[in-house]
C-alpha cells in the first residue's frame, strides 16, 4: 500500500487574485457614465443657455436665420429652460412650427395650401392637370418614386414650411432651392424634363385680354401707311421697342408714355379738334327746357325760367341732385318724363317738375353761396364716407364760381330774391325782409340781392309817401304800376327776357335784364326800367342845376341816348359805400327826386357858386340840407368798350376748360389723363351695372359711349366687376396684377438672343382674328389676340439638357402670391 502523497500549501501572489476581464470593462463603464453624467450637469448648470443649445444642435443655420439664438423662436415644443432641449428628443408638432414662420414671413390665410393657393383655385388646375395627365406618358422613375414616396395624404392635410424648406443645412445652403424630384412628387402630372414629357402650351401667354385697347395689325396693316402717305414728318414707330419697354421689374413688358407714342394721333381726339359734330365739351350744368305752357296752365310755381332752353337734364346734375332721398325719388319720377312736352303728365308728375325746377335753383344758388367741397361732399354714389375736397375739385375740375355766377346772371337773374323769398328760405338762405309793395328795388344779379335790396327799400318806401310838389301824378302811377308787377310769374316771365328794352339792345344793361354793379334801374313815364350809375346822375346835374329837362334826363325821365360807354365808368371805380360794404345797391332813389324836384322849380341859369369844375366833375357848392347822394370828386377815367370777337366759346376752349354756350355750362376735356372724366369714370364705375338706369350708371355710360368727348374707352377697355360694376382699365399692367400665376416670365436675358425678326421672332401676328369684338362684352378673359400663341418647341430651341437651363423653378414659382417679409412694429422707449 503506498502511501499518500502530501501536498504543500502554495500561496496566490496579490496581483493573481485581481477581478476578470469583464468584470474589469464594466467597472470602467459605470464609471465613465457618472463622469459624463457629471460633466453634462456641470455643463448644464455652469454654461450659457446659448452655448448648450448651439453644441446640442443638429447643423448650422443658413445665413438669413444665423441671428436666431433660441430654439423656441422655431421650435413650438423648445421652452427657454436649460433642459427644454430634452423636449427636442420628440418630433414636435409641424404646423405649430410653421406657424411660428409666418411670425416673420407674411403669409395669406391659405399659406398651408400647395402654392398657397386658394381652394377654388386649386381644385381649377387639378381638373385641368389631370384631363393633361391623361395624355402624358408618366417615366418610369416618376412611378417608381410615387410607388416609393406617395405624397397624395401629405398634400390632402396641407403642406408645412419644412416640407420644402429644410434647415441646419449649412450657413451657404439655399433654402429656396428645390429639385425637379420634390416638385414632380405632388403633381398629377409628371415627366422627367422639359425637354422630354412636359406638357404642352395652352394659350401662353394671354389668360387674359390687354388693358389697352391697340389693334396691331390694323395699325400696321391702314394706319401707319396712310399717315406716311399724308404726312411723312409724322412720327411712325419703326421697332417693338419704340413703344414697348420692359421697365424696371424686367418682367412685364410695359408700355412707353402716351405723350411719346399715341399723342400723335390721337391727342386731337382726346380735346375734341377731331370731332365733326355734336359738341366739343360735356355738358355739366343746364336749365334745361320745360314745356312753360303746360306748366302755367297747370298752375305750376315755378318763378322765372327761361323759355328759350333745349338743354337736357345732364346725369351730373341727376346725381348731384340724388344727394338726398327726396332728390332720388324726384329723379325717379322726372325720368320718364319728356320734360319740353308735359301735356299728358299727370298733376304728381307736374308737382315733380315743380320741385326738380326748385332743386335745380338751390343747386345752382348753393354752389354760388358755397363751396363745391361742402355742397356735392355727400354724393350719394355708394360711397359711405364723405368725398374729400381734393376729389371734389377733380369731379368739378376746379370749375371757377364766375363760370356759374355769369349763367345765373343770364339764365335766372333774380335767382337771389327767389331764394330769400321761398317758404323754405330758411333751408338756402339767410332770412331777409320781405320786399315793400310801391319800392322801387333795382335788378340785382347776385343771390346777395335778395337781403341788399331789403335794406335798401325802407328808405325809398318811406320817401316816396310824399312826393314833390310838381310832380305829375299820372307819371308817379306808372312809375308805382311799373313797381308793383309780380316777381314770381311763372312761365310768362320770361317775356322781359324775349323783349329787351332800347337800353339793351343799346348794350347800356346786361343781358337778361341783370344790373350792373353801382347802377340803379329807374322806372320812366312809359314804365320800362333804364339804368343811370351814380356818376352819370352827378354830371347831369352839375351840367346845369336849374334845367329841368337835364334834372329829368338824371332821374331816367328821358334816357340821353348813346351812353354805352360811358356806363361802365361806375365798375372800374367803386363809390365810397360800396367799398365800406353799405350793401346798398344805389342811393335811394326816392331821396334823389325830393332834392332835384326842388331844384327842378327854378327856371334861371345856375349861380356861379353851383358851376361844375372841369377837374373833377363835381358840383361846387351842394345845398347843407340837401340829401342827394354825391359821389367823392375823383378824375375822370377813359371810357371801357367792348371788344367784339367772332371766336365763338367752344373754339375759345380749344384746349380744354369750362366754357358757356346756350343754357348749358360745358367742360372740354384738357388731355390725357384727364382729372374730370377719370374721377366720375373711378367714383360711378363700382355703382354702375351694365343696363341700370340710376343716375350713376347714366354718367358712366355717358362717359364712356363710342362718341363719348374725351374718347377714353376708345383705347381703355372696360371690365365688368362681378355684376356689380364696371371698370375702365386706367392703370397698365405690373407685376401686382400678375399675381396669383404660376408661370413668370423675364424679357430682358432673352433680347440678346433674338433673330433678326426681333419681338416676331416668338410673337407671330396673324391677321384677320377678331380682336376688336372681343372687347365689346365685359369679360376679361374671353379674348382673342392678334398674335399667335408661344409655342413649347419654341423654348425647346435652347432649354434642353445639354444647352440652358429647365429646372421648374426656372418658369414656375411655389408662392403664386409672393412672399414679403414684414416691417416689425417698434415701440418709442419711454423716456
Amino acid at each position: 500500500m503506498r502511501r499518500p502523497v502530501r501536498t504543500r500549501s502554495v500561496r496566490t501572489p496579490k496581483a493573481e487574485r485581481q477581478a476578470p476581464p469583464a468584470v474589469r470593462r464594466d467597472r470602467l463603464a459605470v464609471l465613465l457614465a457618472l463622469v459624463t453624467v457629471a460633466w453634462v450637469v456641470a455643463a448644464v448648470l455652469l454654461s450659457k443657455g446659448t452655448q448648450f443649445r448651439q453644441f446640442l444642435m443638429p447643423g448650422p443655420l443658413t445665413s438669413a436665420h444665423g441671428a436666431i439664438e433660441s430654439c423656441n423662436a422655431c421650435h413650438a415644443k423648445s421652452g427657454s429652460g436649460k433642459l427644454s432641449w430634452i423636449h427636442g428628443l420628440v418630433a414636435g408638432d409641424p404646423l405649430a412650427d410653421s406657424q411660428a414662420c409666418l411670425t416673420c414671413h407674411k403669409m395669406p390665410d391659405t399659406a398651408f395650401n400647395a402654392h398657397g393657393a386658394s381652394a377654388q383655385v386649386l381644385q381649377q388646375s387639378t381638373k385641368r392637370l389631370t384631363r393633361l395627365a391623361a395624355e402624358t406618358p408618366v417615366p418610369q422613375s416618376a412611378r417608381a418614386q410615387n410607388m416609393a414616396f406617395p405624397t397624395d395624404a401629405k398634400v390632402a392635410h396641407g403642406l408645412y414650411c419644412a416640407t420644402c424648406h429644410q434647415e441646419h443645412q449649412g450657413v451657404n445652403f439655399n433654402l429656396n432651392k428645390m429639385s425637379n424630384e420634390q416638385c414632380r412628387s405632388c403633381h398629377v402630372v409628371k415627366f422627367d424634363s422639359f425637354d422630354g414629357h412636359h406638357p404642352e402650351f395652352e394659350s401662353y401667354p394671354f389668360a387674359r385680354r390687354t388693358r389697352i385697347i391697340y389693334d396691331h395689325a390694323g395699325h400696321f396693316g391702314t394706319h401707319f401707311p396712310d399717315v406716311a402717305k399724308k404726312d411723312p414728318a409724322r412720327r411712325i414707330p419703326a421697332t417693338c421697342s419704340t413703344c414697348h419697354n420692359s421697365g424696371e421689374d424686367k418682367r412685364v413688358m410695359a408700355v412707353a408714355p402716351f405723350e411719346r407714342t399715341c399723342a400723335t394721333c390721337h391727342l386731337g381726339q382726346i380735346v375734341g379738334n377731331e370731332r365733326v359734330s355734336g359738341p366739343k365739351g360735356i355738358a355739366f350744368l343746364t336749365l334745361p327746357g320745360l314745356d312753360l305752357q303746360t306748366l302755367k296752365k297747370k298752375k305750376a310755381s315755378i318763378g322765372e325760367w327761361p323759355d328759350a332752353s333745349e338743354a337736357e337734364l345732364t346725369p351730373f346734375m341727376k346725381v348731384m341732385i340724388s344727394r338726398h332721398e327726396r332728390g332720388r325719388a324726384l329723379i325717379k319720377t322726372v325720368n320718364r318724363l319728356n320734360l319740353q312736352d308735359l301735356s299728358g303728365a299727370s298733376d304728381a308728375q307736374i308737382k315733380a317738375v315743380t320741385s326738380l325746377v326748385w332743386e335745380i335753383k338751390r343747386l345752382f344758388y348753393a354752389l354760388i353761396t358755397g363751396k363745391a367741397s361742402d355742397v356735392l361732399a355727400d354724393l350719394n354714389v355708394g360711397r359711405r364716407e364723405k368725398l374729400s375736397a381734393s376729389l371734389v375739385a377733380d369731379l368739378t375740375a376746379s370749375i371757377p364760381r364766375d363760370v356759374v355766377v355769369s349763367a345765373q346772371q343770364q339764365w335766372l337773374p333774380n335767382l337771389g330774391t327767389e331764394m330769400a323769398n321761398r317758404p323754405d328760405a330758411a333751408s338756402t338762405a339767410k332770412p331777409s325782409r320781405p320786399a315793400q309793395t310801391n319800392q322801387q328795388t333795382p335788378i340785382k344779379s347776385t343771390p346777395e340781392a335778395g337781403a341788399a335790396n331789403a335794406a335798401a327799400a325802407q328808405p325809398e318806401a318811406a320817401a316816396s309817401k310824399a312826393p314833390a310838389a310838381n310832380a305829375k301824378p299820372d307819371a308817379g302811377k306808372k312809375a308805382v304800376a311799373a313797381d308793383e308787377r309780380p316777381q314770381n310769374r311763372a312761365a310768362d316771365q320770361a317775356d322781359d327776357l324775349l323783349h329787351p328794352t332800347q337800353e339793351e339792345l343799346r348794350g347800356n344793361a346786361r343781358p337778361g335784364g341783370a344790373a350792373v354793379k353801382g347802377y340803379t334801374a329807374y322806372a320812366r313815364a312809359d314804365g320800362v326800367q333804364e339804368t343811370l350809375s351814380a356818376n352819370e346822375r352827378a354830371r347831369a346835374v352839375n351840367a346845369g342845376a336849374g334845367d329841368a329837362k337835364k334834372v329829368a334826363q338824371a332821374e331816367g325821365a328821358v334816357r340821353p341816348p348813346n351812353r354805352a360807354a360811358e356806363q361802365t365808368d361806375d365798375l372800374l371805380n367803386p363809390t365810397e359805400g360800396e367799398l365800406k360794404g353799405a350793401g346798398k345797391a344805389a342811393p335811394p332813389a326816392a331821396a334823389a327826386r325830393k332834392t332835384d324836384a326842388a331844384n327842378a322849380k327854378s327856371d334861371t341859369a345856375p349861380p356861379a357858386d353851383v358851376a361844375p369844375r372841369a377837374e373833377t366833375n363835381a358840383p361846387a357848392k351842394v345845398p347843407a340840407d340837401s340829401e342827394a347822394a354825391v359821389p367823392e370828386p375823383r378824375p375822370r377815367v377813359a371810357p371801357v368798350i367792348s371788344i367784339p370777337s367772332d371766336v365763338d366759346p367752344e373754339s375759345w376752349a380749344e384746349y380744354g376748360g369750362w366754357y358757356r354756350q346756350d343754357y348749358a355750362i360745358f367742360y372740354r376735356p384738357t388731355g390725357h389723363k384727364d382729372k374730370f372724366i377719370t374721377s366720375w369714370l373711378l367714383l360711378t364705375g363700382p355703382q354702375a351695372p351694365k343696363g341700370d338706369k340710376a343716375p350713376a350708371a347714366a354718367v358712366f355710360d355717358l362717359l364712356t359711349d363710342k362718341d363719348a368727348q374725351g374718347s377714353c374707352t376708345k383705347c381703355h377697355s372696360v371690365d365688368e366687376i362681378g355684376g356689380k360694376g364696371r371698370a375702365v382699365n386706367f392703370s397698365p399692367p405690373s407685376i401686382k396684377s400678375k399675381q396669383g400665376r404660376f408661370t413668370t416670365f423675364i424679357h430682358e436675358p432673352h433680347f440678346g438672343v433674338l433673330e433678326n425678326r426681333g419681338c416676331l421672332t416668338c410673337h407671330n401676328l396673324e391677321k384677320g382674328r377678331p380682336y376688336l369684338k372681343s372687347y365689346e362684352q365685359g369679360n376679361p378673359q374671353n379674348f382673342v389676340s392678334s398674335f399667335g400663341a408661344v409655342k413649347k418647341e419654341l423654348c425647346q430651341t435652347c432649354h434642353t439638357s445639354s444647352m440652358a437651363r429647365q429646372d421648374c423653378l426656372l418658369c414656375h414659382k411655389y408662392h403664386v402670391n409672393g412672399v414679403t417679409t414684414p416691417i416689425m412694429n417698434t415701440k418709442i422707449p419711454v423716456q
